[in-house]
């Protein structure tokens, strides 16, 4: 909107990490040159952290395009995956075909074709951006993969890159293994307050063309107080700045602008530094956050029971099978088209979460629900039949929030969205902002799983019958069935009966339940 205005070729403060807008402060060289020399090292573990925001991903970009051609990468964004999931994830990165299905069968895939790269004279390395949403599990594996090795040297190179809430992870006991193997470690802290400066005028500089849009030393003085030196919240601050400027007709940008921006942008957002100090410091906020702390926590519980919510009103007893609500969709009104994403922008990460499980749990009439966390698809999530909270973003945003998309019939879609009346917006609406992660609700009708006390034989026999039902089981024994079945749901095929295949098990049977493409 604003780039013909001020002469830029490209808006210069997107939230999209380009390795080209990388400012190299002296935190953010000295975070490089650990990854330089861990990868030159070849020995253990590479670990970079920092606080959310302070340009983590942009340096995991920058790192991975100054690699010559000779080093094969795989690179993991999304981490909330299996053990399964994950190897395949990076087997398809490297360009490995994947034989078999079995946790082994990746393994010996990828330690073959480690081995090829060896003789060839090829690095290898693999970077999980966001590491500290790795299961505990899954990082064990991710531990026994950097056991691939020569009588010399290993053969890949692992980089975990993560929120401070790795550093706390692998000091846990049973992560020790993986801890003592970290050969290089860097903690990336916010920018200081000549840095902020520096990167805003860096950016401005990248941005190209004419670049005719300049900040007063007050303005940047105001742009790191509010930011916090947080790049990404810089980012925020000062692209609503230059609209602000836009609209004023002004090329240079004051404090006083950069103070507006600031109230427009950050004045929703409980994670801003400044104010949650502030908060704590008061001592005000502290009963009210302690159950939104341990709902952010949620995509780390995979497979327990969801808590009934925190301040919401106890669901009456339900029976065992007692018939769950519809979605009533015929007087709900039509949002106009594009409205999502302006509301998704405003909404409170923890607090929608809350108003999106709450929904269903609505509708299913009680709070004893099972919860999955599934990347996926939206053809799986139409399979699956099941309302179900979606985590979303906005380009705008440094956070994401999430929603319960409750109906799809045809290209509309029915969202629940905060505490406000459900409306209808189009599917592609909701898919385009949807990060492909979603939580599911579901009922084990037949307290099969979640509470850890089931029995693996009524758990096997409860299979055995509901994959003869679906037509899976025929000739082959249980371990066959189950992996052809999960193959055909898109599940991580290792022929175990866990939550994601019980969950997927029951949406195919006669159990009473809310459905998302129709009555229950």
């Amino acid at each position: 909107m604003y780039e013909p205005f001020y002469g830029f070729a490209e808006k210069p403060f997107n939230l999209t990490p380009d390795p080209k807008y990388l400012y190299l402060s002296q935190r953010h060289t000295e975070a490089f040159a650990h990854l330089e020399f861990g990868r030159k090292e070849k020995g253990g573990f590479i670990l970079v952290t920092g606080e959310v925001g302070t340009g983590k991903t942009t340096l995991a970009r920058y790192f991975l395009s100054r690699l010559d051609a000779r080093t094969a990468t795989a690179f993991v964004l999304y981490p909330a995956l299996t053990a399964a999931e994950l190897l395949r994830s990076i087997l398809e990165d490297l360009h490995v075909p994947a034989t078999g299905t079995s946790l082994k069968d990746h393994v010996d895939a990828l330690h073959r074709f480690l081995l090829q790269a060896r003789a060839e004279g090829r690095d290898v390395v693999l970077l999980i951006d966001e590491a500290q949403d790795l299961a505990p599990e899954v990082l064990e594996q991710v531990r026994l993969i950097s056991n691939l090795e020569t009588d010399t040297e290993k053969l890949i190179q692992i980089v975990l890159m993560g929120q401070s809430e790795l550093q706390e992870m692998l000091g846990r006991h049973e992560l020790r293994q993986l801890a003592q193997r970290v050969t290089a470690r860097y903690h990336l802290a916010a920018l200081s307050r000549p840095e902020t400066a520096d990167y805003v005028r860096h950016r401005l500089t990248v941005a190209g063309g004419e670049g005719k849009a300049s900040f007063t030393a007050d303005a940047l003085t105001a742009v790191h107080r509010f930011s916090a030196g947080i790049p990404r919240l810089i980012n925020l601050v000062c692209d609503r700045a230059l609209l602000a400027g836009y609209v004023a007709g002004a090329r240079e940008i004051d404090a006083a602008m950069v103070r507006r921006a600031a109230g427009e942008v950050l004045a929703a957002r409980p994670g801003h530094p400044r104010r949650r100090q502030a908060a704590l410091a008061a001592g005000v906020a502290m009963v009210a956050f302690t159950p939104l702390v341990l709902w952010r926590a949620l995509p780390a519980l995979e497979g327990r029971p969801v808590p009934t919510p925190p301040a919401a009103a106890p669901a009456a007893a339900a029976s065992p099978l007692a018939a769950p609500s519809p979605v009533v969709t015929a007087a709900i009104p039509s949002a106009p088209r594009n409205a999502l994403a302006p509301v998704l922008l405003a909404l409170p990460h923890e607090a929608s979460m809350l108003d999106a499980v709450t929904r269903i749990q609505t509708l299913w009439g009680t709070p004893a629900l099972e919860r999955t966390a599934l990347r996926t698809h939206m053809d799986q999530v139409r399979r699956l039949d099941l309302p179900v909270v979606l985590e979303m973003f906005h380009p705008a945003r440094a956070d994401t929030c999430y929603l319960a998309l409750l109906h799809v019939d045809g290209d509309g879609a029915i969202v629940g969205i905060g505490n406000e009346p459900p409306q209808r917006v189009p599917l592609a609406e909701v898919d385009r902002l949807w990060t492909r992660q979603a939580v599911f609700l579901w009922r084990d009708f037949d307290a099969l799983a979640g509470t850890g006390t089931g029995d693996p034989g009524r758990t096997e026999a409860w299979a055995r019958e509901s994959l003869a039902r679906l037509g899976y089981l025929r000739d082959a024994d249980l371990l066959s069935a189950v992996t052809r079945f999960q193959r055909d749901a898109d599940l991580a095929a290792d022929g175990r009966i866990g939550s994601r295949t019980l969950m997927t098990l029951y949406s195919r049977g006669p159990y009473p339940r809310p459905r998302l493409g129709g009555t229950s």
